[in-house]
């Protein structure tokens, strides 16, 4: 009896679908990679061995204005989302602490990028400086060639290179200001190339290739930096480890991100997740900027539609054997 509850279990036919897709473009940016050995042991039917997880609640950071379509969003939705597809990849809510081998954490929010407006104004006023700068060097040139002294006789300096003087001193005071400038645009960069997963392809492309054919994909990274993107974040840790030691032991980490303008996360999550679980528990070796066209994914409750009989399923795989041994003998 309990051979046959197994057979029949086995043949349940799903339906759902589990994914819907329209005909809309996603794009989606996944980094994920593994720390401190973590390694999936492999079952000898090929698959990989099951492990138990404990869910808890990260940190959402909203971005500097009102989204109301990713602040409308909340843990337990999230939670649902990923779990049903944390259990594609054999990943298992644990039923108690005792079997829990992973603590995951959800984190998600959208990016706060530089806010360049400033950057742009002193851009403006440093250039504005220099010109001037050049014009009061260029009126103190032509009056020596002109055989005039640069100071009076009563050595005053003249009227033209106190002018040069003032506008050179307005350069340096803009230059320095630009300077402090790029280091706080260099700062929110940074933030943002770790909370995304961007370092290593930046640093990879921060190279002399940059100035040549490598510097247009430099500029899509660091676009995406400096724009506002939404984010959801994945981390495992060990377990036992936070438990017993207190200790965060990072595990894995899969970080998917997409562009906030013209999105809404309500909207985007479900297919944002379902892309980055690909590589739930992998290392992707790289960062994935993915450009071709992708539908949004919606996750819809499994149903069993029927069950198909043992010997159904002997008969119908005995008939496939026999057409494809008929194949072959042609």
């Amino acid at each position: 009896m309990k051979i046959s509850c197994r057979l029949m279990i086995s043949a349940l036919v799903l339906a759902g679908p589990l994914a819907r897709a329209s005909n809309e473009s996603l794009v989606t940016s996944v980094y994920s990679n593994v720390s401190n050995g973590y390694h999936r042991q492999q079952l000898p039917d090929g698959s990989v061995q099951p492990e138990y997880y404990a869910l808890a609640n990260g940190i959402y950071t909203p971005g500097l204005g009102r989204d109301h379509s990713i602040d409308a969003v909340r843990f337990p939705q999230m939670a649902k989302v990923v779990a049903q597809l944390l259990a594609l990849k054999n990943y298992h809510l644990a039923p108690d602490a005792k079997t829990a081998d992973l603590l995951l954490l959800i984190t998600w929010g959208t990016t706060v990028p530089h806010d360049d407006a400033g950057y742009r104004t002193n851009a403006e006023s440093m250039f504005s400086a220099s010109h001037h700068l050049v014009a009061a060097n260029a009126a103190v040139k032509a009056s020596e060639n002109a055989g005039k002294r640069g100071s009076t006789t009563d050595g005053i300096q003249s009227p033209l290179r106190s002018v040069r003087d003032e506008a050179r001193d307005s350069f340096e005071g803009e230059l320095l200001q630009m300077q402090m400038f790029n280091d706080v645009r260099r700062a929110a960069d940074e933030r943002n190339a770790r909370l995304l997963g961007y370092v290593d392809a930046i640093n990879q492309l921060d190279t002399p290739a940059q100035f040549a054919g490598a510097g247009a994909a430099r500029d899509d990274l660091v676009t995406d930096l400096e724009t506002e993107r939404y984010y959801v974040i994945i981390s495992a840790y060990d377990f036992r480890a936070a438990k017993e030691g207190g200790k965060q032991k990072l595990l894995w980490s899969t970080r998917v991100s997409i562009q906030a303008q013209g999105n809404k996360f309500n909207e985007a999550v479900t297919a944002m997740l379902a892309r980055a679980s690909r590589y739930f528990g992998q290392d992707s070796g790289r960062l994935l900027r993915q450009y071709q066209p992708e539908g949004k994914v919606s996750l819809a409750e499994l149903q069993i539609v029927g069950v198909v009989a043992p010997t159904e399923m002997r008969d119908s795989r005995a008939n496939a054997e026999s057409r494809a041994a008929g194949k072959a003998a042609q």
